[in-house]
């Protein structure tokens, strides 16, 4: 954890202290102005992109901010009310659980990492700090906790893996009739290829951005995300695999869900990442549809 994290975790757990201690509050307290305090301190640690929790002594959790329902992969009214068994593999919840008994008893604030699964399948490492949540009596409620991502990553990783957010970002660009993006993110060469969920393979820039032509004026809207994505990066070759999840369109015009494999190739051409290859399942729902 950096230097500077730790002030910011203490003024940030300091706001989510009064909005945790919030339904605490006696029917004597003005509810206009509570509902304004509360408001506010929502809004503040929600945009915060570090992960936010708390939870009471048995391990229930009782609120969080948007970085920590994101980890998840769920909206935040499906996390409160459970406990870390719940939420986690038994081995992680376990560890959770210890660390959590150990400040409690310590009744002092600790760090320790832990490593997690996100919702996309990633193993990431959390630099967490823990705090006990006390009413204003001094009596302990349960615990704070913040945390941030620390995983290690090269420079190279870090690229490629905002590269492929960029293809994704155009491609649903394309969708509403905005080619540029897709331009940008793709290499020009002759060597390229892309074969798409309908199975036909285009080769060479030539074909591929005439066909991204042919489909941005189509304007067939519809929304792709990259999922349980998968980077790995060479010095000047790179690629990704992930699962590509969404609404996307049919020839004829017809919406439908989609979930099919991808994989993207990328090389590093005058310092930037280039898309030189993208290859996707066949879609057995596009097909169907069209058929029918």
């Amino acid at each position: 954890m950096t230097k500077s994290f730790l002030p910011l975790s203490i003024f940030i757990l300091t706001c989510t202290h009064s909005l945790a201690e919030a339904p605490n509050k006696t029917q004597g307290d003005d509810s206009t102005e509570l509902a304004n305090a509360v408001a506010n301190t929502a809004a503040i640690i929600n945009s915060i992109p570090d992960i936010i929790f708390y939870k009471d002594i048995d391990g229930v959790y009782r609120g969080g901010n948007q970085a920590w329902a994101e980890l998840l992969g769920k909206p935040l009214d499906e996390l409160i009310g459970k406990t870390d068994l719940e939420l986690f593999p038994e081995d992680v919840a376990k560890f959770f659980r210890t660390k959590d008994q150990e400040m409690l008893t310590s009744k002092a604030t600790k760090r320790n990492e832990e490593w997690v699964s996100n919702a996309d399948g990633e193993n990431i490492l959390l630099d967490t700090l823990k705090t006990p949540w006390v009413d204003q009596n001094g009596n302990t409620l349960g615990i704070l906790g913040i945390c941030r991502d620390i995983t290690p990553k090269s420079d190279n990783e870090r690229e490629v893996r905002a590269a492929n957010d960029q293809f994704y970002a155009a491609l649903n660009a394309m969708f509403t009739g905005e080619l540029a993006p897709m331009n940008a993110i793709w290499s020009h060469s002759d060597d390229i290829s892309n074969q798409g969920p309908f199975g036909a393979r285009m080769d060479g820039w030539d074909a591929v951005g005439a066909q991204f032509k042919k489909e941005a004026a189509m304007k067939l809207g519809g929304r792709i995300t990259c999922k349980n994505l998968i980077v790995h990066a060479g010095r000047d070759l790179a690629y990704t695999v992930c699962v590509e999840l969404g609404e996307n369109m049919t020839a004829a015009g017809k919406p439908v869900e989609v979930s099919h494999r991808a994989t993207n190739i990328f090389r590093r051409e005058e310092g930037q990442w280039r898309l030189i290859h993208h290859h996707t399942d066949l879609s057995p729902q596009l097909d169907n549809v069209d058929n029918k």
